[in-house]
């Protein structure tokens, strides 16, 4: 078993690259950053995205997937992204988990051939980091090496606070990633209205804000609403959470 204290401190480095994420303009910079600076701590490759609703009505969006091309491949053919219990301890979780731990539990017969998949592929440690947010928007960030690690909970800790913060910085980016469902185009009143609706005002409310009818605010969130396939008001604001435009 290899110890991360033997490739060196890069707490340091961690901190530095916190920083940068609050100036560095360019999204792919950092994304690449992040890559060089886990190698720092023994890990190898990273995915990170985000996520709206439950089940078959969940919309995902990935900013960045550096997983190998063939594992990828797989993952994404045998359709188990529903079944990843990586992806489904982020609603029981606000901390970091590893692989092993999940291992340990009482996994469903799908999620519990993922995992045998993840040790018959090569991958011996998967550390993730749950994200939440607003409107019901999860996400999750997780880095991965082919070799036995043992993080300290210092290292664990830098790692938590790179990943969410440039997980923040990715999903406030409203271009960049991946996502699975293309985002309608909604004009600049109804982004408006919909940000209104975000924070729990009424038709009323918005009218009453922004100088309008109370008819004309409701006209303007059932079009974004009917732009976005959303049936509730709540549906469309996640949906606009998980694409960074509210």
């Amino acid at each position: 078993m290899t110890s991360c204290s033997a490739r060196g401190d890069p707490v340091e480095a961690g901190l530095q690259f916190v920083e940068k994420c609050a100036a560095e303009p360019d999204i792919r910079s950092l994304v690449s950053e992040f890559q060089l600076r886990i190698r720092d701590f023994g890990f190898t490759h990273a995915v990170c995205g985000g996520w709206v609703g439950l089940a078959k009505n969940r919309v995902y969006r990935f900013f960045f997937n550096e997983w190998p091309p063939d594992w990828l491949e797989y993952y994404m053919a045998s359709g188990l992204m529903p079944d990843d219990p990586f992806v489904l301890e982020v609603r029981r979780r606000m901390m970091p988990y590893t692989l092993r731990e999940l291992e340990s539990h009482k996994l469903a017969p799908r999620s519990r051939a993922l995992v045998d998949a993840v040790y018959q592929y090569g991958w011996r440690e998967v550390l993730g980091f749950p994200i939440h947010g607003p409107a019901g928007y999860q996400g999750l960030l997780s880095v991965a090496a082919m070799e036995s690690l043992s993080p300290s909970p210092r290292h664990v800790a830098t790692l938590q606070l790179m990943a969410m913060t440039l997980h923040d910085r990715c999903r406030a980016a409203i271009n960049f990633g991946v996502p699975t469902k293309p985002l309608p185009d909604l004009s600049a009143r109804e982004i408006e209205c919909m940000q209104w609706v975000a924070v729990g005002k009424t038709d009323a409310d918005i009218a009453q804000l922004l100088g309008i009818s109370p008819a004309t605010a409701h006209y303007h969130v059932e079009q974004a609403k009917k732009k976005l396939a959303m049936s509730s008001r709540t549906e469309a604001v996640a949906l606009l959470v998980l694409h960074g435009v509210i």
